[in-house]
């Protein structure tokens, strides 16, 4: 799916989905809600998936 596209179906601008993508702004309930909506998917999986992410990336040792 297209950050448009997103953003028309989760009713935000695409420039806050590119600045949610890029970790340059931490989106609200009331957005994660709508997200989750527009991907057909529960919003603990998005929240749980960004988490598991947010792990990974501190375990990795800094070059």
């Amino acid at each position: 799916m297209s950050q448009e596209t997103l953003a028309a179906e989760a009713t935000c601008h695409p420039t806050y989905i590119s600045l949610l993508e890029r970790g340059l702004r931490n989106p609200s309930l009331d957005t994660i809600l709508k997200l989750a909506g527009a991907l057909d998917c529960p919003a603990w999986k998005l929240v749980r998936e960004t988490e598991t992410r947010l792990h990974a990336d501190a375990a990795r040792p800094n070059d």
